[in-house]
């Protein structure tokens, strides 16, 4: 007898945590923070974008964050549980249960939301092919997950560029840190004057 296509479809999440999950990847997209109760996070093949009630950004755009878990959240969207560091969500899940999607009756939805904005985010993933297309949630899965993070690349020049003349109120050591590039370049850019890339090292 045929498995049913969403147990099938569990085996192609699963897949995707052996091979994605519990590794650091750094962000494309900024994330919001979330209450558990509202996901804004939602990535499409139409692109990014925020539902519902507006959070804090929590994570930004270029920023080394842990995926610490892709999970199947419906037949046709797949859930990534996010958190700043590996350290951070092996601590928080030893010292805190869980918080739930759906808080029981009488949780304090303060503290679960204090709990997410301060650790921890989720970002879903929203498919189009059907639960019986494997082959096509798989790649559809792949896709998107290149659309939240930089998978198997780091970010352009001209991407790091773009991102320090979109965020010139952070501070210059951070954005040092986020992008890699030397301060001085991240100063000329700054003050608008053309930056060098950083000379290729040679291939070995």
């Amino acid at each position: 007898m045929p498995r049913p296509a969403l147990a099938v479809k569990r085996d192609v999440v699963r897949g995707f945590q052996e091979d994605f999950g519990a590794r650091t990847y750094r962000l494309r997209v900024d994330l919001q923070a979330t209450n558990y109760m509202s996901v804004p996070n939602v990535m499409t093949a139409k692109g990014f974008k925020y539902l519902g009630r507006q959070f804090p950004v929590l994570f930004r755009k270029m920023q080394m964050v842990y995926l610490d878990r892709i999970s199947n959240e419906s037949g046709q969207s797949v859930a990534l549980t996010i958190y700043r560091s590996r350290d951070d969500a092996g601590q928080i899940r030893g010292s805190m249960p869980s918080a739930p999607m759906n808080p029981a009756a009488g949780a304090s939805e303060t503290a679960l939301g204090s709990f997410a904005r301060e650790f921890s985010t989720t970002v879903i993933l929203e498919l189009t092919a059907e639960k019986t297309d494997l082959d096509g949630q798989r790649a559809q899965i792949l896709d998107l997950l290149q659309k939240v993070f930089y998978v198997r690349e780091e970010p352009t020049f001209e991407e790091k560029e773009a991102f320090i003349r979109e965020n010139p109120d952070l501070p210059i050591r951070k954005l040092v840190e986020m992008t890699g590039l030397p301060e001085q370049a991240v100063r000329r850019i700054l003050e608008h004057h053309p930056a060098e890339p950083p000379p290729q090292k040679p291939s070995e």
